[in-house]
């Protein structure tokens, strides 16, 4: 996006980075696991296949991909380190542990055998007292993951925060946009570690962590012989299971905590206009790709919800959503959807020999999603208010439409509009999309029956973008 407000801009970054990381909140009917996986995926495929030239000269792809999947792993960690305390506690109440104890006190119930022995030689009564295995080393581990998490969090935290305000000093002076996308999420994350740090001091004082009794200050060497105490053992229930599982997921988020802390901390040490010029390369590039995985998931989500229907199969970079007993509807990203005319024309050289099959594939054209089977859809996702670019995206489009023989072809992008248009096509573009922003969106029906759509989504408005979405699905698949 150029020259918009910043504070417009901000605004649609955060959105971004919020909304794509927790889009199962939109009730996309996959399991959170499935969500987290193909956004996961599709964030590694931005930061590390689709990098323009130069774009690291400043991070490394896998540094910025830890980094953007941060704010994911702490809200993952919430949720699971609540399941997890949940199982504890609820096996801790039905597991029965008894040890013998001679008492008068009769606290528990009476072993006669042993009790009748006992009173042959004037000895107590055996009694069979109920304990609670607080003291084993499967809550020791739960207990210890739990305050290396709170460590991790706190240092990170702590780092995190420092190299925010620094940044924020050092690019006060300087008008370019370059470090907010990075800050934006760093502040968002460290929002999120406090909220957490709270919760867990919440868990760690209520029963039954707060009888169990371990150091505060947690290595992982600790941690580690701990693991392998219970490991030992020859049995030993799920929650247990998912506590070791938890280790890893601590470790994890430790890196990308760091890795972020890295990233905004480049901002101060190194700023320098041309350091600031190659990180506004990669804010915009970052927010290019992440809008179109935003507009992905809105889209899978408009298809679930206009057909009723459920995701059966996740592909490797696509969706499979059954309806209607037996009809499907196949969602790619950044895939051919069906066969391109291209790959399937008969091509020569004008000298006469035949051109290389291999080439013509290569030329097929790839649009940002594709849908296709029962109706064949395909989608531009533009992050750009630019009139040059997005009068070239209408025509991409429309190429696109003819390329793949495809029922409809849907141009996004979240608007406003700027610029006057140097050109009389420029000039109509701009009204075109003017009129869609105020209209809420443009259907045009071209003589050939197909059809084009102008479609303003802006990432501040996700249930409202679903919800159109929906409407044009419904109509394409549905007629």
């Amino acid at each position: 996006m150029n020259k918009v407000s910043k504070s417009l801009l901000e605004e649609y970054l955060e959105a971004l980075y919020r909304e794509v990381l927790e889009f199962y909140k939109y009730g996309l009917p996959l399991p959170r696991k499935t969500v987290e996986t193909i956004t996961s995926s599709m964030l590694k495929l931005i930061v590390e296949a689709r990098s323009p030239k130069g774009f690291f000269k400043v991070f490394n792809s896998e540094e910025v991909a830890r980094a953007l999947v941060a704010w994911h792993m702490v809200k993952e960690l919430k949720s699971v380190l609540s399941r997890v305390v949940d199982n504890a506690v609820r096996y801790l109440v039905t597991k029965r542990s008894f040890e013998l104890e001679e008492s008068w006190s009769l606290k528990g119930a009476v072993v006669w055998p042993l009790t009748i022995k006992n009173f042959l030689s004037f000895r107590l009564p055996v009694v069979a007292v109920y304990t609670r295995a607080l003291s084993e080393p499967e809550y020791m581990l739960l207990k210890s993951v739990i305050f290396r998490v709170v460590n991790v969090l706190s240092t990170c935290g702590r780092e995190l925060s420092i190299a925010v305000e620094k940044a924020r000093l050092a690019t006060e002076s300087l008008k370019l946009l370059a470090p907010k996308g990075f800050t934006i999420l760093a502040v968002y994350i460290l929002n999120e570690v406090r909220l957490l740090l709270r919760e867990i001091e919440v868990l760690i004082d209520s029963y039954p962590l707060r009888f169990v009794h371990v150091p505060r200050d947690i290595e992982w060497s600790y941690i580690d012989k701990l693991v392998r105490a219970v490991k030992a053992k020859p049995w030993r229930p799920k929650w247990v299971e998912d506590v070791i599982s938890l280790k890893d997921k601590v470790r994890e988020l430790e890196q990308s905590l760091k890795s972020l802390v890295n990233i905004v901390e480049v901002l101060h040490k190194r700023a320098d206009e041309s350091t600031f010029r190659d990180v506004s390369r990669a804010v915009r590039f970052l927010a290019f790709r992440l809008y179109e995985v935003y507009t992905y998931m809105v889209t899978a989500t408009a298809v679930v919800r206009a057909l009723g229907g459920s995701v059966a199969e996740v592909l490797k970079r696509g969706l499979k959503v059954y309806y209607d007993y037996g009809k499907s509807i196949i969602m790619v990203y950044g895939k051919k959807p069906g066969a391109s005319i291209i790959e399937k024309a008969e091509a020569k050289w004008l000298t006469g020999e035949a051109v290389n099959r291999e080439l013509l594939e290569k030329l097929a054209g790839r649009p940002d999603i594709g849908l296709y089977n029962e109706v064949k859809v395909v989608i531009e996702a533009k992050f750009s208010n630019s009139l040059p670019y997005l009068t070239q995206a209408r025509f991409k489009i429309l190429a696109y439409i003819y390329e793949y023989n495809a029922d409809a072809g849907i141009l996004v992008y979240p608007g406003p509009i700027l610029g006057k248009g140097m050109d009389s096509e420029e000039r109509q573009t701009k009204e075109l999309l003017k009129k869609a922003q105020e209209k809420g969106g443009l259907e045009l029906r071209l003589q050939t029956g197909k059809k084009l759509y102008i479609l303003p989504l802006p990432p501040t408005q996700t249930e409202a973008n679903i919800e159109k979405m929906r409407k044009i699905l419904e109509m394409l698949v549905l007629q």
